[in-house]
């Protein structure tokens, strides 16, 4: 008789912190851009210091963990992968923070589920015969579409077309997100994790 494998229920105190901080430090990251701009610093060193910075320490702990870090095909998918999540999707939100506040580039980068669902083709049939997704869909859509309408409306009056072309750009670097986040999820890196996203954010 094969015995059942047990399944270690995570501790609710545990997942509430988890929660908390990427609430906290996915959540502050556009805020903190905004500071660090205002102060001087140009968009794309600020990128480029915060990748190295992070991509080196994870790195330094992949080899200290003794993990193969030169694995020739992980490091191309996962430098395809950081180009179009961190290089162009996350690259567009710091520079496009130089114009529009923190709090609409969060609302806009936030429609990158929609484009998740939308460019999944291989799992269309299942996702858009769920009701729950076609559901969420149409709400972000209506709600992209809304914050979109605000933005043309002052356009067309003359006050906000200095903004559109910058929310354009958001859009697309939410799509990117979603087309670097596909790739990685249907040609996953054999190694580790964590060495995956070293070089993702090394690449980047």
């Amino acid at each position: 008789m094969m015995s059942r494998p047990v399944q270690k229920s995570a501790s609710p105190l545990l997942v509430i912190l988890a929660f908390a901080i990427v609430y906290i430090v996915w959540g502050s990251t556009y805020f903190f851009i905004r500071i660090s701009e205002q102060g001087g610093m140009p968009p794309f060193l600020l990128g480029a210091i915060r990748f190295t910075a992070a991509g080196l320490l994870l790195m330094t702990w992949c080899v200290i963990k003794g993990e193969n870090i030169f694995v020739k095909r992980d490091i191309i998918n996962a430098a395809i992968t950081g180009v179009l999540l961190l290089f162009i999707g996350n690259g567009i939100v710091i520079w496009s923070e130089k114009t529009l506040p923190s709090a609409m580039v969060a609302i806009l980068v936030s429609s990158a589920p929609i484009w998740f669902v939308l460019l999944d083709k291989p799992n269309w049939g299942i996702n858009l015969k769920s009701k729950a997704t076609i559901v969420g869909l149409i709400i972000g859509f209506a709600g992209v579409i809304l914050l979109f309408s605000e933005q043309l409306e002052k356009a067309f009056s003359g006050g906000g077309a200095s903004k559109l072309p910058w929310m354009l750009l958001l859009l697309f670097g939410s799509i990117t997100w979603s087309a670097g986040s596909l790739f990685s999820k249907h040609r996953p890196a054999p190694g580790s994790a964590s060495v995956s996203t070293a070089w993702q954010m090394l690449s980047a």
